[in-house]
């Protein structure tokens, strides 16, 4: 059952903002481009809606639940600052998720 928790990191992550929509869907900004953190803020908000606050909100969701690879990433509250830390880090040349998971 663990496993199974682990294996749903990249599609939960995905699902709360830090990548658009599901995983099937197309990714928005590349890692390693000076763009791609303000790309992957702006669509959040403009296509989907999603402010910081309410992204931080999904990502506390899955701390709150126990979630062990969010609890690892994040402690016992998430911050705006946080989140976006996390946006940057895979907007990196080394991304926590991998662009194409």
């Amino acid at each position: 059952m663990r496993i199974r928790h682990l294996a749903v990191l990249p599609a939960a992550v995905l699902a709360v903002g830090v990548l658009p929509g599901t995983a099937g869907a197309h990714s928005v900004g590349v890692p390693g481009t000076p763009s791609c953190f303000g790309e992957r803020m702006h669509h959040a908000n403009a296509d989907h809606g999603r402010q910081a606050k309410d992204r931080v909100a999904g990502l506390q969701e899955l701390v709150d639940s126990g979630f062990p690879p969010a609890v690892a990433l994040f402690g016992d509250t998430v911050t705006v600052r946080e989140m976006m830390d996390f946006v940057r880090v895979n907007c990196s040349d080394d991304p926590l998720v991998p662009p194409d998971s």
